[in-house]
């Protein structure tokens, strides 16, 4: 399997080079925005891993690009912690971040997550579950994989759908972060709390009236997010 790995740091791309062909992947390197605009065309890699942060054409304009072109998986490398970044990076269709510095162990656990992930096949709905979810004035048809908002479309992403599903499938429980990590992203432990918040801060400014004071994914500090078994129409404030 090839991925295309691009960073301008060639010190971390010659390790992150050997650890992942040590797992099994042949790797195609580039140093900057357009190398990696040209490889991404030449070579058709199987996923992509992509620093944001490059002299000249960023990773988040990569990122646009492959997305405009292909649904292949996008893993990106960020030096910034900061949220901005990751919603921006998230918005144009990456599928997951990963925040320097971090151990090639933890990136080669997510490349291999995200590969799952994108070689899973949908399945239909079981007949033992109901066909469509609702919380207020949202309405998730599990059938045409549809939500809408009072008889509008809300178009989600495919991790979106996935958060909404397990959230409304769960309904008046509180979800911790590292149980939707788990059941999202395939991966086992905590320590993925802000991948969950900058998906959920992405889900309420779609779904909610007022993404400030949310009446459906709400927040239970401490604890996780929950959607409540009725929704009413008092704000809630987040704390």
């Amino acid at each position: 399997m090839r991925l295309l790995l691009v960073d301008d740091d060639r010190d971390l791309v010659e390790v992150l080079t050997y650890v992942l062909q040590r797992e099994g992947f042949s790797i195609v390197a580039a140093f900057d925005g357009e190398g990696a605009w040209r490889q991404f065309q030449s070579e058709q890699p199987s996923l992509v891993i992509l620093d944001i942060n490059m002299p000249g054409i960023d990773g988040l304009e990569v990122c646009r690009r492959i997305r405009e072109a292909s649904t292949v998986p996008v893993v990106m490398l960020t030096a910034r912690a900061d949220e901005v970044d990751i919603i921006r990076a998230l918005g144009l269709g990456a599928d997951d971040y990963v925040t320097k510095p971090f151990s090639p162990r933890q990136l080669v656990a997510r490349v291999k997550a995200v590969m799952r992930r994108a070689a899973a096949v949908p399945v239909s709905v079981p007949p033992s579950e109901p066909e469509e979810l609702r919380s207020g004035v949202l309405h998730l048809d599990l059938r045409t994989r549809t939500m809408t908002r009072r008889g509008e479309v809300i178009h989600l992403t495919p991790l979106e759908y996935k958060i909404m599903v397990f959230l409304l499938r769960n309904q008046g429980r509180v979800l911790g972060s590292a149980a939707i990590v788990e059941h999202v992203w395939g991966y086992v432990g905590s320590g993925n709390e802000d991948l969950v918040k900058v998906h959920v801060h992405r889900l309420r400014q779609k779904i909610e009236d007022d993404p400030q004071s949310p009446m459906h994914v709400r927040t239970v500090p401490g604890a996780g997010y929950i959607i409540p078994e009725r929704v009413t129409d008092e704000p809630h404030v987040e704390s």
